[in-house]
């Protein structure tokens, strides 16, 4: 089985479009497990509630924290609610238009689940992937957030999202990609017409700690992966 793990913070309009689009274009073994990240809008509830008790093809679970934990912290416990031996971390704002999870399936089963599985994977300079090692810069590569699948057996091995250094969001991605590199783990996108990021939707990147959060975590990524990566690579 599948688990496509959903976290949401209010706007439920957003993650009530995605679960159509899911109902309407995906097939086969999976779940979907939502991740209500303590909303303050009472439909957030109520309407994951509807699709747990009408919907019959495919199983809805429901998670509700009792407090905002962001980006990491909601896939994290999704993860651990999930059922499935392939985990789909998805963001709400991804449209949907077309069945991705066999083509995740056939990555996973070519490469005997040794890889890690995104939407789309970044190897230029964006801002944020930039390390220096010995002196030198140096881009890491790292499958983008909005849609990213491991097997269950890679999730164990890779500990879950590191929300101890990062908080509730910002280089959970980048840190990912910088542990696939040091432990020689490839990562493989997908590149699918019919998956659209919209961008900006799950978190507001005009949000006034939003640049605070950046600077605070590319610091916080640079001083965790910087000796590691010299170490591993000298």
């Amino acid at each position: 089985m599948i688990s496509i793990i959903i976290p949401y913070f209010n706007n439920w309009s957003l993650t009530y479009e995605r679960l159509g689009e899911i109902y309407k274009h995906l097939t086969g073994d999976f779940e979907v497990v939502l991740v209500n990240d303590a909303s303050t809008d009472l439909d957030c509830r109520a309407s994951a509630g509807w699709w747990m008790k009408y919907i019959t093809r495919f199983p809805v679970r429901y998670i509700e924290n009792s407090k905002n934990l962001g980006f990491g912290g909601s896939h994290n416990k999704g993860a651990k609610k999930a059922s499935g031996n392939i985990l789909v971390f998805l963001s709400n704002d991804v449209v949907i238009s077309g069945n991705f999870l066999p083509k995740i399936e056939a990555i996973l089963y070519e490469h005997k689940n040794e890889v890690i599985v995104a939407g789309e994977v970044l190897s230029n300079d964006t801002g944020w992937n930039m390390i220096f090692l010995h002196g030198k810069p140096a881009i890491i590569s790292y499958p983008v957030g909005w849609l990213i699948a491991v097997s269950r057996d890679m999730w164990k091995r890779i500990g879950g999202w590191d929300v101890e250094t990062y908080g509730k969001f910002d280089y959970e991605d980048v840190d990912l990609g910088a542990w696939a590199v040091y432990n020689g783990v490839d990562t493989v996108g997908l590149y699918l017409p019919f998956l659209k990021h919209l961008s900006g939707q799950t978190i507001n990147p005009l949000h006034p700690d939003r640049e605070k959060y950046t600077i605070k975590n590319r610091e916080a990524f640079r001083n965790k992966w910087t000796t590691k990566l010299e170490e591993r690579f000298p």
